[in-house]
């Protein structure tokens, strides 16, 4: 027996509205009757079609918002990040569009952002009486600083993490067992990296060796699949939708 199982999150979102295309439930009209004298396993064998739709900037992630003062912390104006897929040259941008100061003669910014290739931490450029709040949101680990009120011109406390923990993904699948990931068994059933994605963009990933895991149960009604990131959050792909091929096969006898 070797069975290909196509599962794609199109159809069945619309059948039901808690599926979505990073977690969604395939139910079977005709039940999936395995031998339970037998034994058998299922891997991942390709992602047919997914999307680099997720953000690192969401209110899921507590992130949008900043404050900043322009008299020494004695008064506040809030810089909120709209949702999207933000780098930090569009940071910096961002930041020096909302905080510039207009003249007639010249526009000058007094808070902005800089990278440094040397160190991988980032700097906080600010004016003088200029500060920068953030303790309001987790928009720091963005960046790489604590949750701190900045009154100068700091370094980062520690190395940015822009993509917000989704520099590795997860497919998770509730057939299988015994997948062990970090000492810990978990229904993992393939792992990617995601370094080589341009965001908005539709990519494939094929292992280039299928791994197999066992199979947990003979009478297959339902099949969960669910993506997750670093910290096994299920992650938000804005509704573009996605599909994967698994092989469910009899397990081999090892000789």
């Amino acid at each position: 027996m070797n069975t290909t199982l196509v599962l794609s999150s199109h159809n069945v979102k619309k059948k039901q509205t808690k599926n979505k295309p990073s977690d969604f439930t395939i139910r079977y009209n005709q039940p999936i009757i395995l031998n339970p004298n037998k034994q058998y396993e299922l891997g991942l064998s390709r992602i047919i079609s997914m999307s680099f739709t997720w953000f690192n900037i969401t209110s899921k992630l507590n992130n949008q918002k900043i404050k900043y003062s322009s008299d020494g912390g004695k008064t506040w104006k809030d810089i909120i990040f709209p949702p999207g897929t933000w780098n930090y040259v569009s940071f910096n941008d961002f930041i020096k569009q909302q905080t510039k100061i207009t003249t007639s003669s010249s526009t000058t910014y007094p808070i902005t952002l800089q990278f440094n290739n040397t160190t991988f931490k980032t700097t906080v450029n600010l004016a003088t009486n200029y500060q920068l709040d953030l303790t309001t949101s987790n928009f720091g680990d963005l960046i790489g600083f604590n949750k701190r009120i900045l009154t100068s011109s700091s370094n980062g406390d520690y190395t940015p993490n822009l993509s917000q923990d989704t520099e590795i993904l997860n497919i998770h699948c509730d057939l299988i067992s015994e997948s062990l990931v970090d000492e810990h068994e978990t229904d993992i059933i393939y792992t990617f990296g995601t370094n080589d994605l341009r965001p908005s963009y539709a990519f494939t990933k094929e292992p280039l060796r299928v791994q197999y895991y066992p199979v947990n149960k003979y009478i297959i009604n339902t099949l969960r699949v669910y993506i997750t990131d670093g910290k096994r959050r299920i992650i938000d792909l804005n509704d573009a939708d996605t599909s994967f091929s698994l092989i469910l096969r009899e397990k081999k006898n090892k000789r």
